[in-house]
């Protein structure tokens, strides 16, 4: 035993000895060489001439390293490693470079690995359905002559129904609907996601349960007993995966037994906890009524354009036969991937753009920082060539350092992607429609690598090309040649530092006007006052609530216990709030107004049913007449309306001018019963669909005219909001003990979520846009002191001969500004071709605004000066006599 240890000690021994006479020998030949190709370059030998002396005066002992290493036939991957380990003692040389290199790379890297991850999940990767392509989703779409525009995803259960009896273009087609209902699993009542879904439903998505059964034939008829399944998740979270919960009963619209679980991943839509067949509601609604969505599963051999075409043909013979309902109405179909991913889409694409500029931003940074390092190996590189390295050897050398640098910024990278996923999927302001299927998978790492390559390509091909062919003759006879090689990189660092200037700008750019048009969004009046004002969401199970009478008295018991409750000022009832999706009508007749269309009156007109003191409680001006009372919202009292001034203006133009609307008369086209609405009052503008969508007409009635089974109710407080929350709770069990809250959120947060993606994309093209100007900055200050460095002994040349202070600080800051004001008209170039993209993400500014564009060029060109002055200052403190003893 002892003699192996001995034995391995000696080997060990063996190996540092050699590594260290290699480093020795290297040393030594490179210091003899350089002295003998010197001493042959001063004497008036050509570069040729004076590298054959100098082998012949060594004795060959050159050939003994270098040359004999770039010999034919040496191994490839005894190349490589030297390499390598070549490279690896020179990073190490120089840690600060290194540092910076990598961490630079690493944030270029981490951005564009964390978007792409999102680009990957949402955009690119197929649904984790059966042949996800063969499936579709049917729109309803308004046609007006040969043009169409978009109407609703939402259908009519009946034109489902004659979608499917008539066309032959697929293998499957349902209907179905989605939404929050309070479910009683035991004595624990909670709020759930409920999916409620035709016979045909899990067919088109080929789907069946892992545990149990589907629906039967039965179950799924109109008047039958109650059935539910229920997914992977919540049967883990809330019976622990036990498979005896099959059979045990859940109360959901009516006691229900479970009768099959999903598998994993399977939630649609809206990611659903619980699915029950659709006719726990009565299914016999009107053709008029759209309050489902369609999904159908192509046939094999059928083409998405062809199934466009029948359903075109499908829809004219439905015009023709239903007139009263679906005049001008057709039918869309597209491919539901991308029917699901529309509204995130683009701004996914644009984050995806910020980040990839900065990532070049950053491998010109890099390449620059190369460059600077350049100028001192110049003399290696010169010794390696002198004494027979070929340019492909030093390529190599060079390309295997860039390649080690990119590999640490990459791994830097997906620790930093990593970190930053767990924070995006958090985000529900991007509304993203596949979070859960957000991760570092093989294809972000396939990406991730490929980044690397490219990018150490990038940065470290121009500094390879750049001093992979040294000028000999200058280099090694004296300083003056290093200097002369070292001005013929600044020409190739400057265009760089052009470069990032120019893409920061159009990045700067963008962010300038997405926060300018955030601003201007978030300035928006709502048409109300938001501050101080609770909001929570109550859905009425129909098995208990299946009567008007029922549904009013219970909303009409609530409102009254709220209003005492200590710190209230109004509470008030209604079908919806402003942001949350609206519900539309159409006013058919209007008295003494002859309308455009007779036949459909006033289409797509917002509906609003509240109850008395829903103006005062949010705070909506009364412009004309009278607000609702008590005597109002009683059974048999005279039904009557509240406009907002938009559709007063739509149905008088001359309001308030000429015409006086209180009094009037009109008819409402959702619910015959209805009939005949007295005009009482003008309300001000809401921004009922959002801030971003200006103020659409609409008008207000009773609750007793529309009782809801599912409505928002809103509290103003005369404190904080949010300390009145266990208090509204407090009091709908009180009401009714069985019912849960949900969306419990003051109106000032709601106001802000419904703003949330435009706020985060502006602070992510932001953050992109602030790490561009600074890594910017830093090229162009590093540029300057790098010029002033090799400019010593010409400053202390132009000081001696009488230059001022100011003369220096013009020239160096000179170039400075050309450099700048050359990459800021590139980018405001680059801007007016870019930023139209952006069109979409703005809200009332132009794309092209000049004081944004005019504001950031003079911002750039003021800070690219500022960070010069340094360097520019330092230059004028050389000493002429130094700078000139050292010429």
């Amino acid at each position: 035993m002892s003699r192996w240890l001995t034995q391995f000690r000696l080997a060990l021994r063996s190996v540092f000895l050699r590594k260290r006479v290699d480093q020795e020998l290297d040393e030594e030949l490179q210091y003899h060489l350089e002295r003998q190709i010197r001493e042959g370059l001063n004497t008036g030998l050509t570069p040729e001439e004076a590298r054959y002396a100098a082998s012949r005066a060594m004795g060959g002992i050159a050939k003994s390293k270098e040359e004999c290493r770039d010999m034919r036939g040496v191994n490839f991957i005894d190349d490589l490693l030297r390499d390598l380990r070549y490279a690896g003692r020179n990073l190490r040389r120089s840690p600060g470079f290194a540092a910076l290199a990598i961490l630079i790379m690493a944030l270029g890297i981490g951005a564009n690995t964390a978007v792409f991850s999102v680009v990957n999940a949402v955009l690119l990767k197929p649904l984790s359905y059966r042949d996800p392509d063969r499936i579709a989703t049917l729109s309803n779409f308004l046609r007006t002559g040969e043009a169409a525009t978009a109407l609703s995803k939402q259908v009519s259960i009946l034109d489902v129904q004659d979608w499917q009896d008539q066309s032959s273009s697929f293998e499957a087609m349902a209907f179905y609907s989605s939404r929050e209902a309070a479910v009683m699993l035991g004595s624990t009542a909670e709020y759930a996601r409920i999916a409620r879904v035709s016979p045909e439903f899990f067919h088109v998505f080929a789907v069946e349960p892992i545990l149990g059964r589907s629906f039967t034939a039965e179950e799924m008829k109109p008047g039958s007993g109650g059935a539910l399944i229920i997914s992977y998740a919540y049967w883990q979270s809330h019976f622990g995966g036990d498979p005896r919960a099959l059979g045990q009963t859940v109360r959901v619209y009516g006691s229900r037994p479970i009768t099959g679980v999903l598998p994993p991943g399977f939630r649609f839509p809206n990611n659903s906890d619980l699915w029950v067949p659709a006719n726990v509601f009565n299914l016999n609604e009107p053709r008029s009524a759209q309050n489902y969505l369609a999904v159908a599963r192509l046939k094999p051999d059928v083409s998405l354009e062809q199934a466009q075409t029948e359903m075109t043909s499908i829809a004219r013979r439905l015009e023709k036969q239903y007139p009263e309902s679906n005049k001008g109405r057709s039918v869309a179909v597209m491919r539901m991937q991308d029917e699901m991913v529309g509204d995130v889409r683009l701004t996914l694409y644009l984050l995806l753009g910020a980040v990839s500029v900065v990532l070049l931003i950053a491998c010109a940074n890099v390449a620059s920082l190369s460059l600077a390092r350049a100028t001192t190996r110049a003399r290696e590189f010169a010794v390696r060539a002198a004494i027979g390295a070929t340019r492909g050897r030093l390529l190599g050398q060079l390309l295997t350092e860039s390649l080690i640098l990119a590999a640490a910024g990459g791994v830097g990278g997906l620790l930093l992607a990593r970190w930053s996923l767990h924070s995006i999927v958090r985000v529900e302001a991007l509304h993203l429609p596949r979070a859960a299927e957000i991760r570092l998978d093989g294809i972000v790492f396939g990406f991730t690598l490929g980044l690397s390559v490219a990018t150490a390509v990038l940065f470290g091909l121009l500094p390879s090309l750049s001093i992979s062919r040294p000028d000999l003759s200058d280099i090694l006879r004296d300083n003056v040649g290093v200097s002369r090689a070292a001005s013929k990189l600044f020409g190739s660092r400057g265009l760089l530092v052009v470069g990032q200037i120019a893409l920061s700008t159009v990045l700067l750019i963008g962010a300038v006007l997405l926060l300018r048009s955030f601003s201007r969004l978030h300035s928006v009046d709502p048409g109300f006052r938001p501050s101080n004002l609770l909001t929570f969401r109550l859905a009425l199970p129909r098995a208990r609530y299946d009567t008007d009478v029922k549904k009013e008295g219970f909303f009409q018991q609530l409102v009254g216990r709220l209003a005492v409750t200590p710190g209230v000022q109004g509470v008030s009832a209604a079908l919806s709030l402003p942001t949350k999706k609206p519900i539309y009508t159409n006013i058919m007749k209007v008295e003494g107004v002859r309308l455009a269309d007779e036949d459909y009156g006033l289409t797509d007109i917002q509906l609003q049913s509240v109850t008395p003191g829903y103006f005062q409680t949010l705070g909506i001006p009364l412009r004309h007449g009278r607000e609702f009372t008590e005597q109002d919202n009683v059974p048999g009292a005279l039904p009557v309306v509240i406009l907002n001034e938009s559709l007063a203006r739509l149905i008088w133009p001359d309001y308030p001018r000429t015409q006086d609307p209180i009094g009037r008369h009109l008819w409402e086209g959702a619910d015959k019963a209805v009939g005949e609405l007295q005009i009482v009052g003008i309300v001000g503008d809401v921004h009922e669909s959002g801030l971003t969508t200006g103020p659409r007409p609409e008008f207000y009635v009773p609750f007793v005219v529309h009782p809801p089974q599912r409505a928002y109710l809103a509290v103003r407080t005369r404190t904080d909001p949010l300390t009145l929350a266990s208090g509204v709770r407090n009091q709908v069990v009180a009401v009714d003990r069985d019912e849960a809250v949900s969306d419990l959120n003051t109106m000032e947060d709601v106001i802000d979520e419904s703003i949330g993606q435009q706020r985060l994309t502006m602070l992510l093209v932001g953050t992109f846009a602030s790490l561009a100007l600074l890594l910017a900055i830093v090229g162009i200050s590093g540029l300057v002191a790098y010029s002033v460095s090799k400019r010593t002994q010409e400053v202390g040349i132009r000081r001696a001969l009488g230059a001022q202070r100011a003369d220096i600080l013009r020239l160096v800051l000179g170039q400075a500004f050309a450099l700048t004001f050359f990459g800021v008209v590139l980018g405001l170039i680059g801007a007016f071709a870019l930023t139209r993209v952006m069109k979409g993400f703005l809200f009332q500014i132009s794309a092209t605004d000049p004081a944004t564009l005019g504001g950031i060029a003079l911002l750039f060109l003021i800070v690219a000066l500022l960070a010069s002055f340094i360097p520019a200052e330092r230059a004028t403190r050389v000493d002429p006599m130094n700078a000139l003893r050292a010429a």
